[in-house]
């Protein structure tokens, strides 16, 4: 046996310091009395229509593959409603995250800048690293996370090849205003906006990149919206010269998004008067947790956040505490799971991000919990 065979299989150089994420590993330290403000998921369950389609999606629908790109009745249902041709501009992905990859392997190469929000979601970094490009992350200031158009433009360079934009924000819950998405969007580099919580918002609705130019792709899906976070179908709307080679390499990657999800899918979106019912039920349930999420950081953290317009995250203020080894004792010590800032960049450190995902009266304990740690941890 060879020496290298001793110390086990060799990974690819790609793969070189890039492991489970932080939300990842907080959440594998849940217990059965955990009370969980970490995780990424709605805690809306089906109602008894959704759960009826479900049932006719899996005993009626094909249970052979689509074309890669998706089933042409549910890519015509999208483009009627993004104004996207659904021959040549839409393609039904496995989730949002899948189709984050397939863009990202289409579209950069080692090498290139990728421009990614600091605080942002921990996947759009790692994409590029895994492509061998370098992320450069442009910053949102707190106290209100807005973003600045201006924040972006500095950062762009000869090498930029894409800039990443997520609104409404994963951890944030900031939406970006309309003049700063447009302002970006006719900068030149490609754009990808991430807009999976664009249903769920509380006092208008989240403008969007749709239709801002032909170097922009938008990727959206239903995980966060119905609740269908383990179904994996989400969608990418580009120009027929982006999305060409973006099937392509979806076709490699997954081949087809789940035929039983699109067949759901599509059941939802032509049911039209109960999908607006879900949707008003969705943001009305997430505004009640968001203020109890709100009542409790101001009582029991005596910190003012801003009231997040969308998605269901707060980021909290942890004054005097790396975010990391808090989140790893708060879980250990008090069972309250939330997840450090730090894993959503170096303007995240000093916050945790609190999902309002949960039953207002778990909120209340687990936030009181985190207060109560804190003020044993300044004695």
């Amino acid at each position: 046996m060879t020496r290298s065979a001793d110390r086990g299989p060799r990974t690819a150089k790609r793969l070189a310091g890039i492991e489970l994420s932080l939300i990842r590993q907080i959440n594998a330290l849940a217990t059965a009395d955990s009370i969980n403000l970490g995780i990424g998921e709605p805690n809306i369950e089906p109602d008894q229509t959704l759960r009826q389609m479900a049932i006719r999606a899996a005993s009626t629908g094909s249970w052979h593959y689509t074309p890669n790109a998706g089933a042409p009745s549910l890519r015509k249902i999208l483009g009627a409603a993004f104004n996207a041709d659904p021959k040549s501009e839409i393609c039904i992905t496995a989730g949002t995250q899948e189709g984050l990859f397939s863009i990202f392997q289409v579209l950069v190469d080692p090498g290139d800048e990728v421009l990614v929000p600091n605080p942002g979601f921990v996947s759009y970094p790692t994409l590029a690293r895994l492509c061998g490009a370098t992320p450069v992350a442009y910053d949102l200031d707190p106290p209100d996370w807005k973003l600045a158009a201006d924040a972006v433009h500095r950062k762009i360079t000869r090498r930029t090849k894409l800039i990443v934009i997520n609104s409404p924000s994963n951890p944030l819950g900031a939406v970006v205003d309309r003049a700063v998405l447009q302002s970006i969007a006719a900068e030149g580099p490609l754009v990808v906006s991430d807009e999976i919580y664009s249903e769920i918002w509380f006092e208008s609705t989240p403008p969007s990149m749709l239709g801002m130019g032909s170097n922009v792709i938008v990727v959206n899906g239903m995980s966060k919206s119905h609740s269908m976070t383990g179904l994996r179908i989400g969608w990418a709307i580009a120009s027929p010269e982006l999305m060409k080679p973006i099937v392509t390499a979806h076709q490699y990657v997954a081949t087809c998004a789940s035929v039983f999800s699109q067949s759901l899918a599509e059941m939802i979106l032509q049911n039209a008067d109960w999908n607006r019912s879900w949707l008003e039920r969705v943001r009305a349930q997430f505004r009640e947790q968001r203020e109890a999420a709100l009542f409790s950081i101001d009582r029991d953290l005596e910190a003012k956040v801003p009231s997040p317009a969308g998605a269901f995250y707060t980021f909290a203020p942890i004054p005097a505490c790396e975010s990391l080894p808090f989140a790893r004792a708060l879980a250990a010590d008090a069972g309250v799971l939330v997840i450090p800032g730090i894993a959503f960049g170096s303007a995240g450190e000093g916050f945790v991000r609190i999902s309002f995902a949960a039953r207002p009266d778990q909120i209340g304990v687990g936030i009181e919990r985190m207060g109560r740690w804190l003020r044993a941890a300044r004695r």
